[in-house]
């Protein structure tokens, strides 16, 4: 028990496997333990189990497994359902915590940073994984509105207060690639991907593809552009990654329709928004163009 407690205190997600395997092997009566029945479950949600059990989850009534319960149906795009949970819960700051989720979820950074930055929540009354989860939604945040310095100062946070969290990895990824630090990054993917446990996920995929095309790696981008089409809004999400391939080789009005049918297609979140900055910088520089076309001809005319 002291070997799984320990294991899940610190992520090992292999060693809680393992552990729980032996248990199930070994000693079976130790399954109706409250801390196996509860590993079992944040297990589940960790790997992003398909047998999760909705109703099992839902009969808790504490805060932690309610607040579990609203993750769920977050990750799963029940927005419907999370709200309803989150209408049951009486922790104020617990409920802001899940209000900023959901709308970073939305794409919606600056009412995700309102609801997290709140001075009237006491943010310390939060479990330390919760904590955690605060400052990096204020990273993303921060991402998405085009301020590292921010997204920086809120990812060491977060790493001070659980460095074993495997989130802070992924969001160490995003800050890299965004300050087009692609070595950091390369080396940041290859950690997350040394974590087989770890569900696909579109967002990863995606930047680990962008990460591909500037760093010229044909075979990390064929590796997750095939990963990409078995993921929610993957297609969407190879159209986006196309849209970049092709603007780096300048051909700026087919990465502008690649971009723009991206958007139509319901890429959602932070890839929206990057795809949205992405076109206005194109249509910027082809006004420029054009200005300058402009100019060349009317001097040729000139002299």
């Amino acid at each position: 028990m002291q070997q799984l407690k320990h294991a899940k205190s610190v992520y090992d997600v292999q060693r809680v496997q393992e552990e729980l395997h032996w248990i199930e092997k070994n000693a079976a009566l130790l399954k109706n333990l409250a801390i196996v029945k509860d590993t079992n479950l944040w297990l589940a949600l960790n790997v992003g189990s398909k047998d999760i059990d909705e109703s099992k989850l839902a009969s808790y009534q504490d805060r932690k497994h309610q607040f579990w319960l609203y993750l769920f149906y977050l990750q799963e795009g029940k927005l419907s359902s999370a709200q309803n949970v989150l209408a049951k819960m009486s922790d104020s700051s617990l409920i802001s915590l899940g209000k900023g989720l959901m709308s970073i979820s939305k794409g919606d950074a600056q009412q995700s940073q309102r609801l997290l930055t709140d001075t009237n929540m006491d943010w310390k009354t939060l479990s330390i994984d919760e904590q955690t989860l605060r400052h990096l939604t204020l990273a993303q945040a921060a991402i998405i509105g085009g301020d590292l310095h921010t997204a920086q100062t809120e990812l060491k946070a977060a790493q001070q207060l659980n460095p074993d969290n495997p989130a802070c990895l992924s969001m160490a990824f995003n800050v890299a690639i965004e300050e087009a630090q692609w070595s950091k990054a390369l080396e940041l993917s290859q950690l997350i991907d040394a974590q087989i446990w770890r569900p696909a996920n579109t967002l990863f995929e995606t930047k680990k593809a962008i990460l591909g095309i500037y760093q010229d790696d044909k075979l990390i981008l064929s590796n997750s552009l095939a990963s990409l089409k078995d993921l929610p809004q993957g297609d969407a999400c190879i159209t986006y990654v196309n849209g970049i391939r092709v603007l780096e080789e300048g051909k700026l009005e087919e990465g502008k329709d690649l971009l723009e049918r991206s958007i139509k297609d319901g890429i959602e979140g932070q890839l929206n928004v990057d795809a949205q900055k992405a076109l206005d910088q194109i249509n910027e520089r082809l006004k420029a163009d054009q200005s300058l076309r402009a100019a060349v001809a009317e001097t040729n005319e000139q002299w």
